[in-house]
């Protein structure tokens, strides 16, 4: 009887083995997106390779028609606006708000303070942003 069990055990294994290497998809295009924000945060001083990383991973994302991970355009448009990119920032924030629309309370104010920064971008500032600045 020992024999039979043990004999069912090891057929189960066998048939169950390669799903369990099996490695499952992901909704979104990560490429060492959370490596990224925890190199930048451990190390804020190679501000510059963060800000290349996340412009690698979002160009990465796009091309392959994948979704860019949530956050990722907000961070990368923040480290836009310290950079004093405003205009560019405001771009990344409203990418930011259209993939993600639960971010759009936070999305809106930070477009607001970035057009009060920098004047000339506020062109790029939707209708609906600007209604709510009165």
């Amino acid at each position: 009887m020992a024999a039979r069990t043990l004999f069912a055990a090891i057929a189960l294994l066998a048939c169950a083995g390669p799903f369990a290497c099996a490695t499952q998809g992901t909704m979104y295009r990560w490429g060492g997106y959370d490596q990224t924000l925890y190199d930048h945060y451990k190390n804020p001083q190679s501000r510059d390779e963060f800000v290349a990383r996340l412009s690698g991973i979002i160009e990465a994302a796009e091309k392959s028609g994948q979704v860019v991970p949530p956050g990722c355009y907000a961070e990368y448009g923040w480290a836009l606006y310290e950079g004093g990119r405003t205009a560019e920032a405001i771009v990344y924030f409203e990418k930011e708000k259209k993939q993600w629309p639960e971010s759009s309370a936070l999305m809106d104010k930070l477009i607001r303070n970035a057009a009060r920064a920098n004047p000339a971008a506020h062109a790029a500032v939707p209708a609906s942003a600007a209604e709510e600045n009165k």
